[in-house]
């Protein structure tokens, strides 16, 4: 009887909704009727709209609250345009800080606020904290919370909160703190009043598994957001909705979210004014672009937690976030060199057989790696039948100076039966893996009861992925699995000797989960897999656009259950943590590194959140043998510069697919330009590494000279980035933030602010139409230079040629080239001097010996700089003058000691010298060019090179 009851009450008051809702419904007709789509529509189900579903149609959306237009093209059903008049929240009362460096705002919601997908707190915090003149953080939150319950387990390098001054570049504008009056917030840049963003346009909720807030943006020129595919840099401005959630997903057409979490962008404005914004959450999240121009963000959990960052350079924004999130790692100077990998190799005498013909075209390599194939069926820090003697070959390649990268999943095989398998019986007695949240959520752990789902290993949760067994995933928020890591890692580095760590598959990946099996479960075997049972956090009310694209719609769809215990104290759900897992693995990963080899090598990861880019690079995942993905790695290598991670790069001719001999010529002379340069492919294609066509190798051999001869500057921005947080490769627009033309370029790009690299990225072309940003420039094969600048134009470009151009006012140090690092290091120095119209030109070099651990901090290095100037007299330049400076001396050695500045080239000379103070020269009249060689000056002391004209 007492159900009854319960049940006869609910149908009465479910009675009671339906007799107002049809009392309300006209009125809401009546009050908003929809209206021309000006860009600004926030949609109430942006999932059902992607998806056509029927179930969206007129009575639905008003039901909730929303308008319906049954001819939008965009969206259908939206929010009351009039903001946060009619939905969202409205103020209680307002605390200031006595010393100014917060504001603090209690928030009611409104009463006529409908709930979209339920649970929505009544009562919401709303916090401005100021530090300083050019960064602020503002952050929405349950009352009875703090901001710090609602953020990641991520640490920030937050500085004191500070007062802004009265010439702060900032202006926070709180709509009017009357009792009961709408809410909305604003920030301005005082300089040009320009807004940075405007919650006018509404849209703000707080509930338990879904937040939302929208903002009106400055300027349609948004960069960032990720890690998704995007078929430009500057983004699609009309409705586009990017998913944010680690996703076992390779790269491909559409708004796809890819292997890592990065909720953060950046504006340039009209003045040519930069700033960016950082949502810390690790949750999934969803950002829509608004053509107003605006940007929406949903997120199923965490709270609304976003910094603000002034600039005003666009440099300056990168630098004020990564001072926030960590600076990169200061990669191994080995590890700018070439390498190559693929998945497939049959043994070691494979590999071998690729190194010796890369060797024998002069093709320079210093990184050979290994897939999952070295592996004993895929186990992690085992060895194949057909690479035992990989540790011999690794360790003779080592003499000539070839390093090796392994890869290591984080999943473990639990039922290796073919031999003892220290790794799983140690994480055991760690204790080291994720389990289920409680007994109730796990499914059975009697196989012969539930042999299609259950979970038999205590209440650690199993998937399936590579391995041929069941597999765990260890947890690596706990100190007990960072011990375990790095032990197992020391103890495969003591079998085979291994220069830096690759690490793969860590969303986490898990294959099929809620599907009746695995697509590689064996096929003898009763079908199994990870079955998540149903529940608020596999299912939330808002499945975000990456569940709703997958065959299962769930959030669990190729990774493992959201209901995952992790944490020190089991503090932590794996569906608040999932964006973290891959960030979470790489710290003990890079740590494990350098315990194990005792030198600073290189982690390469596929999972990333902010602050990854202090512990590794990352790599653009299993892209596509064709054009368009040859141009999307450009845009991809460009947002992860934004993100702090500038060791990065593609897999070089594609890693899906058959390249083509163009392709891979024209893909290996871009390769040749990303930072992180490895050329890849998977199982069952056709070999691509380089030697393997003629032509290609020629092409890559002239490619990868060109990058050897620069690798001195290559890694003194490294240091810049390591040290200040610039970027490594950056868009024009970062050198030219007033040239609107260059907001839009995404097919060229920059090494630092000096040399730009513009190649082919469409099939059968040799006349290359690119833009030159309006400056001096000079080509960097010739030393010619340009005519005009400021234009489009078009280059001849043979399939054998990349165009690249030297930016006048720079100098860019350089060493012969070699075959790998190990040898060119030991070679002599020469520069490029490319002056600018006042006939001037600085540059700088940074050097250490390339390996040892935290050389800056020790003072193990030396920072050089160099200059050139001339002496005008009536308007005529009588000398010229080339300096070096040695900013700082380490005493230990790191081989510069041994080397000497044997030439340098000056770009834009007018004339020829009459003599030099040592060395000899020669001078083309033609290209302008003067060659100055045999100086033999010191590397470690003060020169002069005097030019008397």
């Amino acid at each position: 009887m007492a159900k009854f009851k319960i049940r006869k009450e609910i149908l009465w008051t479910l009675l009671i909704v339906v007799l107002i809702a049809a009392v309300i419904i006209p009125i809401i007709i009546v009050y908003a009727e929809a209206e021309q789509d000006l860009g600004n529509r926030i949609a109430c189900f942006p999932l059902m709209e992607i998806e056509n579903d029927e179930k969206l149609d007129s009575a639905f959306c008003q039901s909730k609250g929303c308008i319906y237009d049954d001819a939008g093209e965009n969206v259908k059903c939206y929010l009351p345009l009039d903001g946060s008049k009619s939905y969202g929240y409205q103020h209680n009362s307002t605390i200031y800080a006595g010393d100014g460096t917060y504001i603090e705002h209690q928030l009611q919601r409104r009463q006529d606020t409908p709930s979209l997908y339920g649970g929505d707190y009544e009562k919401v915090k709303f916090k401005v904290t100021f530090y300083g003149d050019k960064m602020l953080r503002f952050s929405f939150y349950q009352d009875g919370s703090s901001i710090e319950n609602n953020q990641p387990p991520v640490g920030l390098n937050l500085p004191i909160p500070t007062a802004p001054s009265d010439t702060s570049d900032y202006i926070v504008k709180i709509s009017d703190n009357i009792e009961g009056g709408p809410f909305d917030f604003a920030i301005r840049r005082r300089s040009t009043d320009q807004i940075i963003l405007d919650t006018k346009l509404g849209g703000l909720t707080i509930a338990k598994q879904f937040l939302m807030i929208t903002f009106a943006l400055p300027s349609e020129h948004l960069y960032g957001i990720g890690e998704n595919t995007h078929d430009s840099f500057a983004h699609n401005m009309n409705y586009k909705m990017h998913p944010i959630f680690a996703r076992d997903q390779p790269p491909g057409d559409g708004e796809m979210n890819l292997y890592g979490s990065h909720p953060f962008y950046m504006v340039s404005e009209d003045d040519g004014s930069s700033h960016g914004v950082f949502l810390f959450n690790s949750h999934a999240i969803d950002v829509t672009t608004l053509p107003y121009p605006g940007l929406t963000y949903r997120t199923i959990g965490g709270g609304l937690d976003f910094f603000v960052f002034l600039g005003p350079k666009p440099e300056d924004v990168v630098k004020q976030y990564t001072g926030v999130i960590g600076r990169t790692m200061m990669p191994a100077y080995w590890s700018l060199g070439f390498q190559i990998c693929r998945y497939g190799y049959t043994g070691t005498d494979e590999i071998r057989e690729v190194v010796e013909r890369t060797r024998n075209a002069g093709i320079p390599q210093d990184v050979q790696y290994a897939d999952i194939d070295h592996m004993d069926n895929q186990a992690d820090f085992t060895l194949g039948p057909t690479f035992l003697d990989l540790p011999d070959f690794v360790r003779e390649q080592a003499v000539g100076g070839l390093r090796f990268i392994p890869i290591l999943d984080p999943a473990i095989n639990t039922e290796k039966t073919n031999m003892d398998y220290p790794p799983h019986t140690n994480a055991m007695l760690a204790g080291a893996y994720i389990t289920w949240f409680n007994d109730t959520l796990q499914p059975n752990s009697d196989c012969s009861a539930s042999p299609g789902d259950c979970q038999p290993l205590d209440n650690v949760m199993l998937g399936y992925v590579w391995p041929d067994g069941r597999t765990a995933f260890p947890d690596f928020f706990k100190n007990e699995t960072h011990v375990w890591w790095k032990k197992e890692m020391k103890t495969f580095h003591d079998l085979l000797p291994y220069d830096g760590i690759w690490i793969d598959m860590n969303e986490p990946a898990a294959f099929d989960t809620n599907k009746e099996k695995p697509f590689n479960y064996p096929p003898e075997k009763h079908p199994w897999n990870l079955i998540c049972p149903v529940n608020e956090w596999d299912d939330p009310p808002y499945i975000t656009l990456s569940a709703s694209r997958s065959d299962t719609k769930r959030l669990s769809d190729k990774t493992i259950c959201m209901v995952g215990r992790q944490g020190q104290n089991d503090e932590y759900l794996h569906y608040a943590v999932h964006n973290l897992y891959g960030w979470s693995q790489t710290k003990p990963t890079f740590e494990g590194l350098q315990g194990a080899t005792g030198k600073r090598g290189v982690v390469i990861t596929r999972s990333t959140f902010p602050s990854s880019g202090k512990h590794a690079g990352h790599w653009l995942g299993d892209n596509t043998a064709r054009w368009k993905d040859l141009h999307s790695s450009i845009i991809g290598s460009l947002e992860f510069n934004l993100f702090g991670i500038p060791y990065i790069g593609a897999d070089i001719c594609g890693f899906f697919g058959n390249s083509t001999e163009e392709l891979c010529e024209r893909w290996m002379e871009l390769g040749a330009f990303y930072p992180f340069s490895r050329n890849h492919n998977t199982i069952g294609m056709a070999p691509q590494d380089p030697a393997i066509w003629p032509s290609v190798a020629s092409a890559s051999r002239t490619a990868l000279n060109i990058r050897y001869r620069l690798l001195p500057y290559l890694y003194t921005l490294f240091y810049h980035s390591h040290t200040t947080g610039s970027t490594v490769v950056r868009p024009l627009y970062h050198e030219y933030p007033t040239d609107v033309r260059a907001k839009s370029i995404d097919g060229q790009f920059l090494w630092g602010p000096a040399l730009l690299i513009s190649p082919v990225l469409t099939p059968e072309t040799t006349q290359l139409g690119a833009y030159l940003p309006a400056d001096t420039w000079y080509d960097y094969h010739t030393g010619k230079k340009e005519e005009t600048s400021g234009t489009d134009v078009t280059w001849n470009t043979p399939l054998d040629k990349i165009n690249l151009h030297v930016r006048g006012g720079y100098i860019l140090p350089q060493q012969l080239e070699a075959l790998n690092t190990k040898l060119s290091r030991q070679n002599n120095f020469t520069m490029i001097v490319a002056l600018n119209s006042d006939k001037t030109a600085a540059g700088d070099l940074f050097w250490d010996d390339g390996e040892t651990i935290d050389t800056i901090s020790t003072n193990k290095y030396h920072y050089i700089r160099f200059s050139y100037t001339e002496t005008i007299v009536n308007g005529v330049a009588i000398e010229g003058v080339l300096n070096m400076q040695v900013q700082v001396n380490t005493s230990s050695s790191n081989g510069l000691e041994n080397l000497k500045m044997d030439s340098a080239l000056i770009y834009g000379l007018e004339k020829s010298p009459k003599s030099i103070n040592g060395g000899i020269f020669d001078y083309n009249a033609d290209t302008k060019v003067a060659n100055l060689f045999n100086l033999a000056r010191p590397m470690t002391s003060n020169w002069d090179i005097v030019l008397i004209f």
